[in-house]
């Protein structure tokens, strides 16, 4: 489990949003990783529970208490590997 207990304050938007990019595109090669070795019915797989996990609390959520990052978090996880528009 990752540590929650680190101290973002010092970090300035900019590196937050590379961090979160970078989190994106490691989510984005996991999922293409699972389709390779496993098939891509088993990545939707892992996605599909991995946005049921944070939608029933499975994940610690208590960093997105906000709905709208909430909902950003989502909406980033479910578009995991559809094409780019």
């Amino acid at each position: 489990m990752v540590d929650t207990s680190d101290n973002v304050s010092e970090t300035n938007m900019e590196q937050i949003k590379i961090i979160l990019s970078t989190l994106l595109l490691c989510m984005e090669f996991a999922m293409k990783h699972i389709a390779s070795h496993e098939g891509a019915e088993s990545a939707e797989r892992f996605k599909e529970e991995l946005l049921l996990a944070l939608k029933n609390g499975d994940i610690s959520m208590a960093l997105l208490e906000e709905n709208k990052t909430f909902d950003l978090v989502v909406s980033k996880i479910e578009a995991l590997g559809r094409p780019q528009a």
